[in-house]
């Protein structure tokens, strides 16, 4: 959750490390502009991530 994260552009990426694999999933987004006086939301398409072939492992560090 980015509370009161300010959006420095006009898109913002958010990697997702323990989204469910072979799961339909979509993210909500609500924004909210500087001065709060208007807030917009959205809710993005379903998708279902590809859990890949089982016998392989993903590694990943988060904090790279």
């Amino acid at each position: 959750m980015y509370d009161g994260y300010s959006i420095p552009a006009d898109s913002l990426v958010i990697e997702d490390y323990e989204a469910p694999l072979g799961a339909p999933i979509y993210y909500s987004v609500l924004t909210i502009n500087a001065v709060g006086t208007g807030s917009e939301y959205r809710t993005t398409d379903t998708v279902i991530l590809d859990p890949g072939d089982p016998n392989y492992v993903w590694l990943t560090d988060p904090a790279r």
